[in-house]
C-alpha cells in the first residue's frame, strides 16, 4: 500500500522527461495515472512501463494547448479511475517562432506560447477543482488528529487533502534569458498562477504549488548532449551548480511526490526550485567559478551554441 494508494492523477505531457518520471513516481506511490500527451507512442510506452513495474495508467493523447483538453482529461479521469486527487501540469511543446524579444515574435508565436504555458494551467484548474471537491478526502482520522497534542486547535477541522495541484515553472521564471519571451514571460506567470490558487483553493482542501527546476538531463536533452558528443561542455554546466550536477527527471518526480501526499498538507503557495542551488548563487562568482575552466577548454561547445540566419548568437 503505497502513500497515495487509491488516488486518481492526471500528469500532462507525462509521456517522458520530467512528466514521465512523474507518472512513474506517482504510480509507484500506489496511484492511478492517467498520461496526457501528444506523443502516443511515447505516452502508451510510459503506461506500459508502469503496468510492468505493478502500477496503474491510462492514456489520453491531446494537445494541452486546445480549450477542449482540460475539461475532457478530467472528466476521463473520473469515468475511468472514478476519482480525481492530484494533478500535474507540466506540459510545454514550444513551437516554431518562440524564441525572440516583443519586437521579433509574432502575435501567433505569443498567443500560442501562452496558452500552451498559462492558460492551459488555468482551464485544468477550472475543471479539475469541481472534481476534486466531490472525490473528497481519502486521507483517514482527520477529525481525531484535529485535536491532538501537536498546538492548539479550534472549532470544526477545516477540510483537508481533498487535493492537489503541481504546476510546473522553472528558475526562468526567477531568472530571466536574453531573446526568450515567450518562455520566460510564461514561467513567470505560472508562479503567480500558483499563488493566487493556493488562496482561493486551500479553504477547499486543496493545495497548490509550483516547482522550478534547473537543467534537467531528459531524454531529448540527454540525445541532443550526445550529439554534441562534447563532454567540456557538459562539465560547464555541471561547474554552475553547488551540487556540481545537472539534474535528472527523478528529481523533480521525487519533489512532486512529497508536495501531493498528506504529508505535505501545510504546504501551498509555494515555488521549489529544485535546481541544486544554481538560483541561489550571485551571479559574478559563477562568471570567476567558471572562467578558468573556459579558458582552458577552448573546445568546449553546449547545446545552446545556436546561432540565428545572421550569423548572431541566439543570447
Amino acid at each position: 500500500m503505497g502513500k497515495l494508494s487509491g488516488r486518481g492523477a492526471i500528469v500532462t505531457g507525462g509521456a517522458q522527461g520530467i512528466g514521465g518520471a512523474t507518472a512513474r513516481r506517482l504510480a509507484s506511490d500506489g496511484a492511478t495515472v492517467l498520461i496526457v500527451d501528444i506523443d502516443k507512442d511515447a505516452a502508451e510506452t510510459n503506461a506500459d512501463l508502469i503496468k510492468k513495474t505493478g502500477g496503474s495508467a491510462l492514456t489520453m493523447i491531446a494537445d494541452i494547448s486546445k480549450p477542449i483538453t482540460a475539461k475532457s482529461m478530467v472528466e476521463m479521469a473520473m469515468d475511468e479511475i472514478g476519482r480525481l486527487d492530484i494533478l500535474v501540469q507540466n506540459a510545454y511543446g514550444g513551437g516554431k517562432g518562440s524564441v525572440g524579444s516583443a519586437v521579433e515574435i509574432s502575435v501567433d508565436s505569443w498567443m500560442s506560447g501562452m496558452d500552451q504555458l498559462v492558460t492551459a494551467l488555468y482551464l485544468g484548474a477550472k475543471y479539475a477543482v469541481p472534481v476534486m471537491e466531490r472525490s473528497g478526502s481519502m486521507s483517514r482520522n482527520i477529525e481525531d488528529n484535529w485535536s491532538g497534542s501537536s498546538g492548539r486547535r479550534s472549532g470544526e477541522p477545516p477540510k483537508m487533502n481533498v487535493g492537489r495541484i503541481i504546476n510546473i515553472s522553472s528558475v526562468h521564471g526567477l531568472l530571466q534569458s536574453a531573446r526568450s519571451l515567450i518562455y520566460e514571460v510564461g514561467k513567470s506567470a505560472v508562479i503567480g498562477l500558483t499563488k493566487q490558487m493556493a488562496i482561493d483553493f486551500g479553504p477547499l482542501g486543496i493545495t497548490v504549488n509550483a516547482i522550478a527546476p534547473g537543467h534537467i538531463v531528459t531524454e531529448r536533452v540527454d540525445a541532443g548532449w550526445n550529439e554534441l558528443s562534447n563532454d567540456e561542455g557538459f562539465r560547464l554546466f555541471e561547474l554552475q551548480y553547488p551540487v556540481r550536477r545537472t539534474g535528472i527527471p527523478d528529481d523533480i518526480a521525487a519533489s512532486i511526490s512529497f508536495l501531493v501526499s498528506d504529508e505535505a498538507s501545510f504546504v501551498t503557495g509555494v515555488l521549489l526550485p529544485v535546481d541544486g542551488g544554481l538560483s541561489i548563487q550571485l551571479q559574478e562568482d559563477i562568471v570567476m567559478d567558471v572562467k578558468n575552466y573556459i579558458v582552458s577548454n577552448p573546445n568546449l561547445k553546449t547545446h545552446f551554441d545556436k546561432v540565428d540566419k545572421r550569423g548572431n548568437s541566439r543570447f
